[in-house]
């Protein structure tokens, strides 16, 4: 029976076994667990998510995480739209780094990338947009009247035909 120990602490169950936070890890002979990346022995070592013999340092266990993350994204661009990260990258430099519409580079630039728009009748790639201006074409169902109408509204309000300049009580005080 194999007893857990607290998490990062390595116990010596036999020679050819350890616990390092509660999962059991081959070793050899009486040698420490190592990390699976750097294959470092004196770091703190957890249980690699999604695994159940691996175990790494926190910098290898980010690392992996950051490159399967990748993996995927990429598996998904290419099954879903039929381009690569490399041509999605070059799509975004010509559009200047940010949303085509709104000039916006996304969430921080960072934590969230720019959606891949596409025509829905036809399929085609237009370009890359922030969530905000995807989400608003899918509502608007790709109508570029919808467009020439709200220009014409917010050129020409029919609040300000009707009853002239009125501006809301508190608001330029």
């Amino acid at each position: 029976m194999v007893t857990r120990v607290p998490k990062g602490q390595v116990r010596q169950n036999s020679p050819t076994t350890a616990t390092v936070g509660g999962a059991s890890v081959h070793t050899v002979g009486s040698i420490k667990p190592a990390c699976f990346g750097c294959k470092s022995t004196t770091r703190k070592l957890n249980p690699v998510p999604g695994t159940k013999t691996m175990v790494g340092c926190a910098e290898c266990i980010r690392k992996r995480k950051k490159e399967k993350s990748t993996q995927g994204r990429a598996r998904r661009q290419m099954t879903t739209f039929g381009i690569t990260l490399e041509e999605e990258a070059l799509i975004v430099e010509f559009q200047g780094g940010a949303c085509i519409c709104a000039k916006w580079t996304g969430y921080n630039g960072r934590s969230r990338s720019l959606s891949t728009d596409h025509d829905h009748k036809t399929g085609e790639i237009r370009g890359k947009l922030c969530k905000h201006c995807n989400d608003l074409l899918g509502r608007i169902k790709d109508d570029p009247d919808y467009f020439r109408r709200m220009i014409a509204y917010l050129e020409d309000p029919p609040a300000k035909r009707l009853l002239g300049s009125r501006v809301v009580p508190g608001h330029g005080d």
